[in-house]
């Protein structure tokens, strides 16, 4: 009897739970607003890359300040930017994580930096997460390096940047968004 009423009280608390609470037509209407009306920015101050294993290694070094990790690191101070105006998109944000192949010989900017109109832009509202969702491919700047982007978009002005790059580990970056002064 006591497990049936253990199990009845857990069934109750997972019942009463929701992952995403559902936006209002106003809530999303403003959302859909910065994928198709709204130029934007989005300041990120924090980005997760993929703890390679020799990433790792860097990282134990002792390279990175105390509030720092392999899988999350402070962006604060540091410049990025992402922005979106009309169809054009133009970015830089700083990359930690490991490079697959070879850059540009003499190059010292790692970041990845693009500007221009990407060659495939699909935004759509994800009804599951209730945020909007813009997925596009783009090349480096002055390079020959493509991405993938992911740019999530939630109802807090909060947003998650996921890059895949053909020459790079993965990375994400966390920030938030808004809209580009006049």
């Amino acid at each position: 009897m006591k497990t049936i009423a253990v199990f009845l009280m857990v069934v109750a608390v997972f019942a009463g739970c929701t992952a995403t609470k559902k936006l209002t037509d106003d809530q999303r209407d403003a959302l859909m607003r910065w994928g198709t009306e709204t130029p934007f920015e989005i300041v990120s101050h924090r980005a997760m890359p993929m703890p390679t294993t020799a990433f790792i290694a860097v990282v134990n070094s002792g390279i990175l300040s105390p509030d720092n990790s392999a899988g999350n690191i402070n962006l604060v101070g540091n410049a990025n930017f992402f922005r979106m105006k009309g169809d054009t998109i133009n970015a830089y944000l700083p990359f930690f994580g490991e490079r697959r192949f070879g850059g540009n010989y003499g190059s010292n900017d790692l970041a990845i930096e693009f500007d221009g109109i990407p060659e495939k832009k699909d935004i759509t509202f994800n009804e599951k997460n209730q945020a909007l969702e813009m997925r596009f491919s783009i090349d480096q700047k002055n390079d020959n390096e493509q991405y993938t982007i992911l740019v999530t978009i939630f109802s807090g002005n909060t947003t998650d940047i996921q890059v895949l790059s053909s020459e790079r580990s993965s990375i994400s970056y966390r920030g938030n968004i808004k809209p580009l002064e006049k």
